[in-house]
């Protein structure tokens, strides 16, 4: 991981991610209202996995939370609940592989979009009290590989950016 940023830097940064986390969140509901019942792009992932990278798992946690808290806000409990188990699901595999592995950033994102799942997953079957909404699980499982993909790439341009940045610091 890396450790770029002074504290006012890793203060500032933080408060723009969590604002950039925020707009996606928003924009993925608005933008996207026709996708099948929980599927989403995870675009707002992008941000927490950039703020494990740069700034540790504690802001990860801390964006995870503050982003649930917006969700809850804006959509409802079961939604905040929902956003806060998957969050933490995929905050833990990202801390995990982040740290301990060589992983690729897709492989990262892939592997935290499913996790997410899995976290929503066990959720909902303990808030329905029924197993039966695992039959759900393929789509959003193939829907999270692709979404998984695609944040990787971004987040690795994102990611590649912030480097140059710090450079020409």
């Amino acid at each position: 991981m890396m450790r770029l940023f002074n504290d006012t830097k890793k203060i500032t940064l933080t408060a723009i991610l969590l604002a950039v986390t925020i707009v996606l969140s928003w924009a993925e509901t608005v933008m996207l209202p026709n996708l099948p019942t929980g599927v989403r792009l995870g675009l707002s992932n992008i941000t927490i996995m950039t703020a494990v990278i740069l700034l540790g798992g504690k802001t990860g946690f801390a964006l995870t939370a503050l982003k649930s808290g917006f969700v809850l806000l804006t959509r409802g409990v079961i939604a905040g609940a929902m956003s806060f188990a998957g969050g933490i699901f995929a905050l833990v595999v990202i801390i995990i592989l982040l740290k301990k592995t060589d992983s690729s950033f897709i492989f990262v994102s892939v592997t935290a979009a499913i996790s997410h799942i899995i976290g929503q997953l066990i959720l909902s079957a303990i808030i329905t009290k029924s197993v039966y909404v695992f039959a759900y699980a393929p789509l959003l499982l193939i829907a999270g590989i692709l979404s998984g993909i695609l944040t990787g790439v971004i987040l690795g341009a994102v990611v590649k950016a912030m480097e140059k940045l710090k450079k020409q610091s």
